[in-house]
C-alpha cells in the first residue's frame, strides 16, 4: 500500500467471512461493527514495502510481539518491489509468518496476476510452506482515482488465476470507498476471500461490515511504531486466534513449528457462505427456502427469492436473535444448517438432496435419507477431501452451499463423477437440471445419452459463474460425430452467447485459461468441480454463435 494514498483510504470495508478452523478466519454478526478498539484484539501484525526505511531488523521485529507481515511484491503489469525477495526471507526466517501482495494497477487482472505469480513464485512463496500466509491483492486508489481498465470481471481473473496457481483464496485488501465506486458495488467476486479493511479514525468503532460480514483484518494506522523498524509503519490486528492464524500458516496450532502431516484426509479451507437477498435466484435459495420450511415456514420451495421468502428469512432472524434484514448471509445460514443423516425426513434432507443434485448426483429429492442419498454425500466427502462419514453437519453443508472451485481438488485431480461417465437418459438429464435451477433446454434440443459428467460439468458452470444457463444444442442429431468427444456421444452441450448468455461469455474469457485456437475459434479451458471443460467460441458459416463445450 503506497504512503500517498494513505489518507484516501478511511472508508468503511467488506471482509470476506471465513469459518474458523482449518482456515483460521472467523466472521461475526454486522452488530458487532462498534464493538472493540484494536488494542483489543491479541493478534498484531504489520504490512511493509521499499516505502519503509531499511535494512529492517526482523528478529527484533518478532521479538516486539508482532506475528504477521504482508509484504509489497509487484504492481501492475511490470513492477517488482526491490525489497520484496529479502524481506520476505527475512521475515521468515525470524519467525514470523508472511505473505506476498500485488498493488492492484493498469492491466488486465489476467496479466497482473501472472506477474505476481512469476514475482513471487522466483522468491520462493508458493503458499504451502510453513509461515506463509495467503498471497494478498491490494484494491485502493490512486490520488483519488480507480486504477485504469478495472472492474469486477478484471478483478475475478486476477483471484482465480492466483488460486488456480496457489491452491488458496486470495486474501483481498479493499474499501468501501472502492468497491462502491470502482467496481460499482459488484463484490461477488470477492466472496471466497477474507478480506483485510483499513479504518484509521480516531476511537474504537471497527470497519463497517458489507451483506452482513465482517473484516478479519483491520488496518488500523499507517503512522504506527514498532521495534526493529525506523520510522513509521502500517499496523495491523487479527481478528482470530494465535492458533488459527498458525493454522492458516501451515504451522502447528501451539508451537509455531511446520504441521506434521495429517494422518487421513487433508483439511479443506472453509469457504464463505452465499449472500442470498431480495431477487436471488437459483440452488442455493431454493435449499434455504426448504431449510426455512424445516423451521416451520411453509415457502414454495421455486428457487426465487421473493416477498414471501423475505418475509420469513426476517421472522426467522428475529426469533434467532440476529438482524432482522431479510438477508441470509453467514450468521443466518450457520442457524439455518442443521445435521441431517441417514434415516431422516424432511425439508431438512431436501435441501441438501437440491445441493447434491446440483452437483451431478442422480438422487430424488423426496426428504428421505435413505442408502441413496447416503453413498452421495459419501462421494461427495471423498471428492471434496472432507470425512466421508455420510453425514451433513456444517462442514459438508458448507462446501455443499458455497463450494465453487474452478480448479481441480488435490490429491484427487481425476476423481470420476459420484455416478461415473454412464449416460443419461432425458428424463434423469433434465431432473439434474432442473434441481439445478437450470431451465429445459431451447427447441428440439435432445440431452438423451449425455454423459453424467457433461450435465456435472454444466451445473459446475452455473454456479461458478452465477449466470442464466441456456443450452442450445445436446445430443440430437445434426452435429459433427467425428472422435470420441461428441455431440452424439454424449460429451458436448452448446450453450447461447447473446442476451443471457453475455454473463456467461464473459465468466468464461475472464476467469478460464486461453488456450490455442481450434481453427478459426477462439478457445479457452478449466476445470468445474472436478470435470475438464474445453470452451471453443464457435462461429459456423452458416450463423449461429455459440459456447461449443466438451467435458471430459
Amino acid at each position: 500500500m503506497r504512503k500517498n494514498v494513505r489518507n484516501l483510504l478511511v472508508q468503511t470495508l467488506a471482509a470476506a467471512t471465513v469459518a474458523a478452523g482449518a482456515y483460521g478466519v472467523v466472521s461475526v454478526n454486522s452488530d458487532s461493527a462498534n464493538a472493540a478498539s484494536p488494542s483489543s484484539y491479541g493478534v498484531r501484525g504489520i504490512d511493509t514495502s521499499h516505502h519503509n526505511a531499511h535494512p529492517i531488523r526482523w528478529s527484533t521485529v518478532k521479538a516486539s510481539g508482532e506475528s504477521f507481515v504482508f509484504h509489497k511484491a509487484t504492481q501492475g503489469t511490470g513492477y517488482r518491489d526491490p525489497k520484496f525477495a529479502g524481506d520476505l526471507a527475512g521475515a521468515l526466517s525470524a519467525g514470523l509468518m508472511a505473505a506476498p501482495y500485488h498493488f492492484y494497477d493498469s492491466g488486465t487482472g489476467a496479466a497482473q496476476a501472472a506477474h505476481f505469480v512469476r514475482t513471487v513464485t522466483a522468491a520462493g512463496y508458493d503458499a504451502k510452506r510453513p509461515g506463509q500466509l495467503p498471497p494478498v491483492i491490494d484494491l485502493e486508489k490512486t490520488s483519488g482515482r480507480c486504477p485504469a481498465g478495472v472492474n469486477s470481471s478484471q478483478v475475478a481473473a486476477f483471484l482465480a488465476k492466483v488460486r488456480e496457481a496457489f491452491g488458496v483464496s486470495p486474501i483481498v485488501y479493499t474499501s468501501k470507498d472502492f468497491t462502491d465506486t470502482c467496481l460499482r458495488g459488484k463484490t461477488a467476486a470477492l466472496a471466497n476471500s477474507p478480506l483485510w479493511v483499513p479504518r484509521y479514525r480516531s476511537g474504537s468503532t471497527e470497519p463497517a461490515s458489507i451483506g452482513g460480514r465482517s473484516w478479519s483484518i483491520w488496518q488500523y494506522t499507517d503512522r504506527g511504531s514498532v521495534s526493529g523498524i525506523n520510522g513509521h509503519v502500517d499496523r495491523n490486528v487479527y481478528k482470530g486466534t494465535l492458533t488459527q492464524l498458525h493454522r492458516l500458516a501451515h504451522l502447528a496450532p501451539t508451537s509455531g513449528q511446520p504441521a506434521p502431516p495429517p494422518s487421513t484426509t487433508t483439511p479443506v479451507p472453509a469457504k464463505s457462505w452465499p449472500l442470498l437477498k431480495a431477487g436471488s435466484n437459483g440452488t442455493d435459495v431454493r435449499t434455504a427456502q426448504h431449510l426455512l420450511n424445516a423451521a416451520g415456514h411453509h415457502l414454495d420451495a421455486d428457487g426465487a427469492f421473493g416477498p414471501a421468502t423475505t418475509s420469513a428469512v426476517k421472522a426467522f432472524q428475529t426469533r434467532n436473535d440476529l438482524e432482522a434484514d431479510g438477508i441470509v448471509g453467514t450468521n443466518t445460514w450457520n442457524k439455518l444448517i442443521r445435521t441431517v443423516r441417514q434415516g431422516a425426513n424432511g425439508e431438512a434432507v431436501k435441501a441438501a438432496q437440491v445441493q447434491l443434485a446440483g452437483y451431478g448426483h442422480n438422487i430424488k429429492i423426496d426428504g428421505a435419507f435413505g442408502p441413496a442419498t447416503t453413498s452421495a454425500v459419501k462421494a461427495f466427502q471423498t471428492r471434496n477431501r472432507l470425512e466421508a462419514d455420510g453425514i451433513v453437519g456444517t462442514n459438508t453443508w458448507n462446501t455443499l452451499v458455497a463450494g465453487t472451485t474452478t480448479h481441480t481438488p488435490s490429491p484427487v485431480p481425476t476423481t470420476p463423477a459420484p455416478s461415473g461417465n454412464g449416460k443419461l437418459t432425458q428424463r434423469q438429464a433434465l431432473n439434474q437440471l432442473a434441481a439445478a435451477g437450470i431451465k429445459r433446454p431451447v427447441g428440439r434440443t435432445s440431452l438423451e445419452g449425455v454423459r453424467a459428467r457433461t450435465i456435472q460439468g454444466v451445473i459446475a458452470l452455473k454456479k461458478a459463474s452465477g449466470c442464466t444457463i441456456v443450452i442450445t444444442g445436446g445430443t440430437e442429431s445434426g452435429h459433427s460425430t467425428k472422435g470420441n468427444y461428441s455431440h452424439a456421444n454424449g460429451y458436448k452441450l452448446d450453450l447461447r452467447t447473446r442476451d443471457e448468455g453475455r454473463c456467461v461469455t464473459n465468466w468464461i474469457k475472464t476467469t478460464q485459461r486461453k488456450g490455442a485456437p481450434r481453427g478459426k475459434d477462439a478457445r479457452w479451458y478449466g476445470t468445474l468441480n472436478g470435470v475438464s471443460a474445453e470452451f471453443v467460441y464457435e462461429v459456423p458459416r452458416s450463423g449461429g454463435v455459440h459456447w461449443d463445450i466438451t467435458f471430459k
